[in-house]
């Protein structure tokens, strides 16, 4: 996983309970400007904590391989480090997540003071959307970025498909 958001010890970054992530970037005020949730299609739509509609929605379910279908990853989530290596080691995921990193934080301005809601889905709400939503977590820290991320489905128990 070399060259990932995880790489190393990410100062702001902690866990925020069992089913979230606060990364706050280094000297700056303790206000969040993305909230982040991930969440699973197959147990419904997003419902996003601060607002009804999210200013940006990310449909993983036809991109990068679905760690469910390797029975070594399947009832791990991507916490797990061998799940984030199986997705962001897949070709494209890197420019992927910038690409959507650059997107989010070129929408913080346009609506602040208020919040930036990004909803992150994935087929069970387990693997890619965690995995995808923590790193977009991280790498807008590095832009100055204050970010909180709630994982919605990641308690849910494996979806049987």
């Amino acid at each position: 996983m070399a060259g990932t958001p995880f790489d190393g010890r990410w100062p702001g970054a902690q866990l925020a309970g069992e089913y979230g992530l606060w990364v706050q970037p280094t000297g700056t005020a303790v206000l969040y400007e993305v909230m982040i949730e991930s969440f699973g299609y197959l147990h419904g739509p997003p419902r996003p904590l601060v607002t009804d509609t999210p200013a940006l929605m990310i449909d993983l379910r036809r991109l990068f391989r679905d760690p469910h279908v390797s029975p070594a990853l399947r009832y791990r989530t991507g916490r797990d480090d061998a799940v984030r290596a199986n997705v962001l080691d897949q070709p494209g995921a890197m420019e992927f997540l910038h690409g959507q990193a650059a997107a989010i934080a070129a929408l913080v301005p346009s609506v602040s003071p208020d919040v930036v809601t990004v909803a992150v889905g994935c087929a069970g709400g387990r693997h890619r959307s965690v995995v995808i939503a923590e790193a977009l977590a991280l790498l807008l820290s590095g832009d100055g970025i204050s970010t909180e991320v709630f994982h919605r489905d990641i308690r849910r128990p494996v979806v049987r498909r």
